[in-house]
This record gives structure tokens, C-alpha cells and sequence, in this order.
């Protein structure tokens, strides 16, 4: 296999978050004196709307002042209180991750998700041990840093060549960050992401499905 190590995204390429990520969202709405419509959670790729999109779909409208209650109750619930038992890896990930390990490929997750509730998810799970580190916008002092940034850390750390490294993500925005660090990307069509963005941002290879995935890496072209 030509990559040596493998950057990976969390929520909608690792595993599937979606409902408990409502769940909290649900929580905070009903806190807040109202509740999300269903047609409105049954759309997965409405997860890609900011917590004030979300905010403002709350039937009957909660009051704007109540805004930064409803961000902070998502926040604390979901990375204090939720209990994570509908997060799954998707479909072979786990059997990837397993073989490629046995070649000595490294994986190290790259994900916008808070660390908290990054590391109480592995925690739980234990799927920490499939890993090589993780790293997330709030894992260091200061100021949050953008994926491109976490990326480019993750590189000057390992030290490897630019060509040993592939990032895999399902949105648009893991497509632009990996061409920032110059860098090949895999962009998977089966997660939360907008196909058609992601599509747009031409990433060196797609995949429907995480067998598609391992096919690309053992060619490594």
C-alpha cells in the first residue's frame, strides 16, 4: 500500500452519529419550550446545518434570547450526558482498520467533534486501541484550529512524505482541507455530506461503500 498513514473524519465516515446527535438536539428544543419536526430530523443531511439553523426549526418558536440556552444545553448534553448507544462504526470499518493495521498502515482520526465527546465515544466503545491518536479543534491551548490546521499538525508530527498520507471525509469542507496540505483525499458518498459538493471539490478517489474504500488503499493509486 503506497499510504502509510490514514487521516480520518469521524462523524459520517467512521461511524454513524446521526441520532444521537438529535438526541441532544431534541433534548435542548424541549428545554427550550419546543421540539424539532420529524421531517426535519428524518433528513441525515440536515446534521450539516449550524446549531442556529437548527435553533431556528424549533415548533413553536422559542424567543431569540433563548438561542445561547439551546446552544449550551446541546453542548453539555452531548458530550456529558448522551450515552452514545446508537453510534456505530458504518459497515467493515472495523475489519478495515484491522487490516490495514496488520500492514502496519497508522490511522489517526482528524474531526471537528469537541475532544470530550470524541474520547467518552471511544471510551465506550473501545476503539481507542484502533488508533494511533485522534485530534479535534479543542485539543490544544488557545485558540481552536480549522481541519487544515489539525491536519497540517498531524503531518509535522508523523513526518512522513506528502504522498504516504490519505485523508478520508464525506463532506466538501475534508476534500478542501486535505488539497490545503496538498494531500490526496477519499471522499465517501455514503455519510452525512452533500454529494454533489463534495463531488465538486474533486477528490482524487470516491467511495459508495467502505469495501470501496479498502480497494483504493490496496491499490494505492
Amino acid at each position: 500500500m503506497m499510504y502509510k498513514m490514514i487521516l480520518w473524519d469521524f462523524d459520517g465516515t467512521l461511524a454513524y452519529t446521526g441520532k444521537d446527535v438529535w438526541d441532544s438536539l431534541q433534548y435542548a428544543a424541549k428545554k427550550c419550550g419546543g421540539e424539532l419536526p420529524e421531517a426535519f430530523i428524518s433528513e441525515d443531511s440536515n446534521l450539516g446545518k449550524s446549531v442556529k439553523e437548527v435553533f431556528d426549526q424549533i415548533v413553536p418558536p422559542p424567543e431569540s434570547e433563548k438561542y445561547e440556552e439551546f446552544e449550551s444545553l446541546v453542548r453539555v448534553h452531548y458530550r456529558m450526558f448522551n450515552g452514545y448507544q446508537h453510534t456505530e462504526f458504518y459497515p467493515g470499518i472495523r475489519e478495515l482498520l484491522q487490516k490495514t493495521r496488520e500492514k502496519g498502515i497508522l490511522h489517526y482520526i482528524v474531526t471537528m467533534k469537541p475532544k470530550e465527546a470524541l474520547e467518552r465515544i471511544l471510551l465506550k466503545k473501545d476503539w481507542g486501541k484502533l488508533f494511533d491518536g485522534w485530534i479535534s479543534p479543542d485539543s490544544f491551548p488557545g485558540r481552536e484550529k480549522s481541519k487544515s490546521e489539525m491536519i497540517s499538525y498531524v503531518m509535522k508530527c508523523s513526518g512522513m512524505k506528502k504522498s504516504q498520507y490519505v485523508y478520508v471525509g464525506d463532506t466538501w469542507s475534508d476534500i478542501k482541507a486535505a488539497h490545503e496540505n496538498k494531500i490526496h483525499c477519499i471522499g465517501v458518498t455514503y455519510g452525512d455530506g452533500d454529494t454533489k459538493k463534495l463531488c465538486a471539490y474533486t477528490p482524487e478517489h470516491c467511495a459508495h461503500n467502505v469495501s470501496e474504500i479498502l480497494n483504493i488503499l490496496r491499490k494505492g493509486v
